[in-house]
């Protein structure tokens, strides 16, 4: 753990994000959530599905050495569900079969009457020397790995299945490593910011270790009140 604190990196994947169909709603999912555990997001990278894309995001996510980098989407059983072979790219490690996944993922077929297909079998690959990350909500099995002093994990980019997985896998692993507990608070006033804007900067000075953010009222909104964020690092 770096001495600034447990720093996560999150990479999203999926052309439908970078084509703006839909919004990444998992990353902030993800910051929020690792947050509340004590960690540091230290960056967000939205990829497309491209191999090479990925998997030179993650060399350079590895190259800053976070403590955490978590992957999230394209564990499907699509041609164009990368995740495995960008981070085996990345890492220099070959693709292998989960022998549980797959036993399972039959079964979830035959529970659900659809002829299984070795097309199915793709959600069960990892990477050699990688550990299993069991999908206690969907079929798409993720995995974890550890390179350097950094782990990675894979989760599906379904949001139900993502935060299932990472409340199980990456929130633990969080809370044993993160020395820092967040608090937040939102105060409203009702205040002219120019008026504030002195206060606001008192406090900057007098605690440099809590985070302030002001969110202006727009002039036409009716109450007129100025917002502030704290977040206080314990």
């Amino acid at each position: 753990m770096r001495r600034d604190g447990f720093g996560i990196e999150i990479i999203a994947t999926g052309d439908e994000i970078m084509f703006g169909r839909i919004t990444d709603t998992n990353s902030p999912w993800i910051a929020r959530r690792a947050a509340e555990l004590g960690a540091r997001v230290r960056r967000v990278t939205c990829v497309g599905d491209d191999v090479e894309e990925i998997s030179r995001v993650l060399e350079e996510a590895l190259a800053r050495s976070p403590d955490l980098i978590v992957l999230t989407g394209g564990l499907g059983p699509s041609e164009d569900d990368m995740t495995v072979e960008a981070v085996g790219r990345a890492v220099s490690r070959g693709i292998v079969l989960d022998p549980g996944a797959v036993e399972r993922i039959r079964r979830s077929y035959e529970e659900r009457e659809i002829r299984h297909s070795a097309r199915g079998e793709r959600m069960a690959r990892m990477l050699e020397g990688s550990r299993p990350l069991p999908n206690p909500v969907g079929m798409s099995v993720g995995m974890a790995l550890e390179e350097g002093d950094t782990t990675i994990m894979t989760f599906p980019g379904i949001p139900a299945e993502m935060t299932a997985m990472f409340d199980a896998y990456a929130a633990p692993l969080i809370e044993e490593g993160a020395s820092y507990r967040f608090v937040a608070r939102t105060v409203m006033a009702k205040v002219v910011f120019k008026d504030f804007f002195p206060v606001y900067r008192a406090m900057q000075r007098d605690y440099p270790d809590v985070y302030l953010k002001n969110a202006a009222t727009p002039p036409e909104s009716a109450d007129g009140r100025l917002e502030v964020r704290e977040i206080k690092v314990d």
